[in-house]
């Protein structure tokens, strides 16, 4: 199953939707794209003005002018983090998502070589049980602002199957 699935979006953990739960109840991996927020914990993008004409993350409210300064607290703890593991935030991102069990799979977009290289040494970084609760403990404690989509999207988020015709 994918899904987007990062320290910005745990929608799939949600009582309310508990699909991770249904996923490891039926024996089926999840791969949760967008791993790194569309970018966001890469600590890079500092503002709205950091994407490019038609970037899609400019008509996204979560990265709106209104909300990315707020919602830079998370990605500043991360990166905090990082620092004191020796390791980039999106490399602690990643690790914290490949520690969540084994059927996540991350798939982290990528432009560049170097990203690529970046990425895959999180597969280097080992989290102990105390840093996995650190960083899970500043994403729920986080308060994400803004939609992960455009409101007129964010309707056929979680949407029923719609009933098959005879």
């Amino acid at each position: 199953m994918q899904i987007e699935y990062s320290p910005f979006c745990v929608d799939i953990e949600k009582p309310q939707i508990e699909l991770l739960k249904t996923c490891r109840e039926l024996g089926v991996a999840t791969v949760a794209y967008s791993p790194l927020g569309r970018g966001f914990v890469t600590g890079v993008y500092r503002s709205p003005d950091d994407f490019e004409e038609g970037d899609f993350r400019k008509y996204s409210p979560r990265f709106s002018a209104e909300n990315f300064p707020k919602n830079l607290k998370l990605v500043d703890e991360i990166v905090n983090l990082a620092k004191k593991k020796g390791c980039t935030p999106s490399q602690l991102t990643l690790a914290w998502l490949l520690a969540q069990e084994d059927d996540i799979i991350p798939i982290p977009g990528t432009k560049k070589i170097k990203y690529l290289e970046e990425n895959l040494g999180a597969l280097q970084v080992k989290l102990t049980a105390e840093e996995e609760k650190e960083i899970r403990n500043l994403v729920e404690g986080a308060e994400i602002h803004g939609g992960r989509y455009p409101e007129m999207m964010m309707a056929h988020l979680f949407a029923d199957t719609p009933a098959l015709k005879a």
